[in-house]
């Protein structure tokens, strides 16, 4: 099923299906954590399913939908890149694109979903583009992704957009709590509001690696060891740690500028955080921040990462003036 939050965007693409007027091509753009995946993979068995309901879902029970469940429906092809963060290339695209030309087995659509569409090189996506110039009738593609802006516009211009935002607080609150997830509010900030992602990070280590990166910060603060301090970040995955640090940085900055009324994402820490504020100026937060953001930006290709670790935390420590 779908989860609350998507039921408009659910009732739209639904209402061209029973029309007739799928698009051939599907751009799922929103942040992560809001279930955009969910959602392709619940509007592919959708589509493919012999007998869905009245509101378009799956049965769950017809031979098409054990072979999804199974994972070996003809009509169906998924295309990611190898490993999160590698790149999708063109040989992936070229074959999806054979697939999609072929006659549909079943004499209905035939479905491909790209995950994390962004990770397509450059010759892979003008690959895909002649693909989307030249649709057949009865394929649909669609494109999931958390970075839209990274795809050519050439791509998402024959692309008809499903946008998914942040659900309403308390919607996404109501819905955690629902899963037995404690401390959800909490979870949410630190998620951005992302209701998947706020449950990842309870269900998994990615807390204790958040407690980390504080601890390290604040020792970093105290005139702690800074190697010691990289020494036990760098064995921590990287893209979740550097998010954090910049919520954090940027934390500071709030506090700087609205004082006690700033919204934090890190509320639990305020009071760390505003001891911290009379040691750091507003110019040197944000020329720290410029340094995180360079920094994620070259995740993508292989890092040392106690160096970058030993780099970023001895910058934090000449952000603070010293007391």
């Amino acid at each position: 099923m779908t989860y609350p939050w998507q039921q408009l965007q659910w009732h739209n693409v639904q209402q061209q299906l029973r029309l007739g007027r799928m698009p051939h091509a599907i751009l799922m753009a929103g942040a992560e954590g809001q279930g955009k995946l969910d959602f392709a993979r619940q509007l592919a068995h959708s589509m493919l399913c012999q007998t869905s309901d009245d509101q378009g879902h799956a049965c769950g029970q017809c031979g098409a939908c054990q072979l999804i469940a199974a994972q070996t429906h003809p009509d169906l092809f998924m295309l990611q890149a190898e490993e999160r963060g590698k790149v999708i290339k063109v040989d992936d695209v070229r074959q999806l694109s054979a697939k999609l030309h072929l006659t549909s087995q079943y004499g209905g659509y035939k479905v491909a979903i790209i995950v994390d569409a962004h990770d397509m090189n450059i010759n892979a996506a003008n690959s895909l583009l002649k693909t989307l110039e030249e649709p057949t009738s009865d394929a649909v593609l669609m494109l999931v992704s958390s970075s839209p802006q990274k795809l050519p516009i050439t791509v998402r211009s024959r692309c008809q957009a499903i946008n998914f935002t942040v659900p309403d607080a308390q919607q996404a609150t109501s819905w955690l709590q629902a899963q037995d997830i404690e401390q959800a509010s909490e979870l949410l900030r630190l998620a951005h509001g992302a209701p998947l992602l706020a449950m990842e990070l309870q269900q998994s280590d990615l807390l204790a690696h958040h407690k980390q990166l504080l601890s390290a910060l604040i020792s970093v603060a105290k005139n702690q060891s800074v190697v010691e301090q990289a020494e036990q970040l760098h064995k921590l995955p990287l893209s979740y740690l550097l998010n954090w640090l910049q919520d954090w940085v940027q934390d500071l900055i709030k506090l700087h500028l609205c004082g006690n009324a700033a919204i934090l994402v890190h509320a639990a820490q305020q009071i760390e955080l505003n001891q911290l504020v009379p040691r750091s100026s507003l110019a040197g937060l944000y020329e720290y921040l410029d340094q995180l953001t360079k920094n994620r930006q070259l995740q993508s290709i292989p890092l040392n990462t106690q160096l970058l670790w030993e780099d970023l935390l001895l910058s934090w420590y000449k952000v603070l003036k010293r007391v």
